[in-house]
């Protein structure tokens, strides 16, 4: 008999547990078209609150806002989630980040912490940093791989090691490739103190994943995109 009861109750706190994180985690979206530059016409999933300069179908956006406020179950102390977006040729040079390399034997794109060295903290002109500051950095950084719907690319987070812990934050950059295109940007994604509850890191994965490449059309000819707010987001 205990053992039934006991069953029953370890059922119901997980149905219980499962309905209330779908009901912190759910919101409305919307899928929008973005037209970043030639070649770079894209679609992409967002909350249905999200701010795109100039409404659904945009020429040559610069970025996108989601929330201000943000939805209520990113608990977090940023009142806005912000990325940039740029059009780049896929060979261009800038798309690839001074934290990363792309391994040619894997394919897989890896972090290179001494290219980020060389590159950023320019020990050729500044001298060396002391190894226990090296590796307080190298723990601040991490590379992800990007899965989008007809593109790959990397991510890269770096969280802030000094100056007011108040108000370190954690910032992401990331490139899509579409041969020949690549759509490349970067925001905040988080203030350190609010630790692991107010990061938006995965929110932001989540949106840059959903980019589409769509056929590209002269910017006059763009049509607006059908949205619909009420389709929920896991």
């Amino acid at each position: 008999m205990m053992r039934y009861v006991f069953a029953l109750l370890t059922i119901f706190l997980c149905q219980f547990t499962w309905a209330d994180v779908a009901a912190l985690t759910a919101f409305p979206t919307k899928r929008v078209e973005v037209n970043s530059g030639v070649g770079c016409r894209i679609a992409m999933t967002l909350p249905a609150d999200s701010f795109v300069p100039g409404g659904v179908s945009v020429a040559f956006s610069r970025g996108v806002t989601v929330g201000d406020p943000l939805p209520k179950s990113w608990k977090a102390n940023l009142n806005e989630l912000y990325f940039s977006l740029s059009c780049k040729s896929s060979d261009d040079p800038e798309t690839n980040d001074a934290s990363v390399r792309l391994n040619p034997k894997t394919g897989v794109w890896e972090k290179d912490f001494r290219k980020w060295v060389r590159e950023v903290l320019r020990p050729d002109l500044y001298g060396e940093r002391p190894k226990e500051e090296l590796k307080v950095l190298d723990k601040a950084i991490r590379v992800l791989n990007l899965k989008a719907a007809n593109a790959t690319g990397y991510a890269s987070i770096e969280e802030a090691t000094t100056g007011d812990e108040f108000g370190r934050e954690r910032r992401m950059i990331f490139c899509l490739f579409h041969p020949p295109k690549a759509i490349c940007g970067g925001g905040v994604v988080g203030v350190l103190r609010d630790g692991s509850k107010g990061d938006l890191t995965q929110h932001a994965l989540k949106i840059i994943q959903s980019i589409e490449f769509l056929p590209d059309v002269k910017p006059l000819d763009a049509t607006p995109a059908s949205s619909s707010g009420g389709d929920a987001h896991q």
